[in-house]
């Protein structure tokens, strides 16, 4: 991961020399919204006054600290914002604008991450994340100019769920085993088990403490132990398959895939029949681009595809 460097230059958040002035600060109450509204669509698109809202909704909902919104002022006006939302686990996600402009858009954006970054460090925080398109190449060069590694391109992929999707079969020396404090240790054991030699995402491996994975599992939607399984033989664990109810009212499926033992199947139906049971209409998840043996799978299973994003990624245990 790199390190970021030269952040905020001057202490007082300012640019100086030939850089547009600017301030870097977080917004005051009354600048929550309008900083939402250059989050979801940038300064050129205009978004609706209902998409702001049902966006502080769930915001709320989720406990997200919309206080910690970080903008970029000039001339007195709001040029630019990014909202850091923090989650359990010692990890950040940073919402931004989802396109900039080449050259000042980038720069100010380069420093608004910068400084979201070093807060966040000076929090506690591990690692900082940020998703963007692709094809935003003015978005790439600035998270990279403040320090982010591209991890990844994921594809996000669906498919309806068969209210008659039955659960897989399973020899007799298998079950099923669900989540409990008791269980906990195994269900670790087995979940850093299946990052080895993974292709999901391989750059993480060893970047992140299992106990913050799991909470990270945990904050992805509803947490229902009843929906995190481990599949066992004589005990010993085969794979792990973690699901969740997101807010949209799907079934959001996190699991690393079992990988060696010809298990995807089983846990793939398993999922589906989960869904099926709790009356949920879709079932949802992001796999590694890279990753073509688990995109086989799913698409046996009639997922298709509803976006790719570019992940990339900053270490801030480097940045104090």
């Amino acid at each position: 991961m790199g390190i970021l460097s030269n952040l905020l230059g001057p202490k007082d958040g300012r640019s100086h020399g030939n850089d547009r002035p600017a301030i870097i600060r977080t917004a005051t109450p009354e600048e929550i919204e309008p900083a939402i509204r250059l989050v979801l669509g940038g300064a050129s698109v205009q978004v609706s006054e209902q998409h702001v809202q049902d966006f502080l909704t769930y915001a709320r909902s989720r406990e997200i600290d919309l206080g910690g919104v970080w903008v970029a002022e000039q001339d007195g006006k709001i040029a630019q914002a990014v909202l850091p939302v923090v989650s359990p686990g010692r990890t950040v996600l940073l919402l931004a604008p989802p396109f900039v402009s080449a050259g000042p858009g980038e720069h100010l954006l380069k420093r608004l991450a910068e400084t979201a970054c070093r807060a966040a460090a000076q929090k506690g925080i591990h690692l900082a994340q940020a998703l963007i398109d692709p094809q935003e190449e003015a978005l790439k060069r600035a998270y990279t100019a403040s320090g982010f590694a591209s991890m990844a391109d994921l594809i996000y992929l669906q498919t309806d769920v068969r209210s008659d999707a039955a659960a897989p079969s399973l020899s007799p020396d298998d079950r099923w085993e669900t989540y409990s404090d008791r269980m906990h240790a195994l269900f670790a054991r087995t979940i850093q088990a299946t990052y080895q030699h993974s292709l999901d995402c391989p750059a993480l491996n060893g970047m992140r403490d299992m106990e913050d994975v799991l909470l990270g599992h945990k904050a992805s939607g509803e947490f229902d132990p009843e929906m995190w399984f481990v599949l066992t033989r004589w005990g010993e664990p085969l794979g792990v398959l973690l699901l969740a109810v997101s807010g949209r009212n799907d079934i959001v499926e996190l699991t690393p895939e079992a990988r060696g033992r010809n298990l995807g199947e089983v846990l793939m139906r398993q999922a589906l029949a989960v869904a099926a049971r709790q009356k949920r209409p879709r079932l949802t998840l992001a796999v590694d681009a890279k990753n073509i043996p688990a995109q086989k799978l799913y698409f046996r299973h009639g997922m298709s595809r509803l976006a790719t994003k570019h992940a990339m990624m900053c270490d801030l245990r480097k940045v104090l």
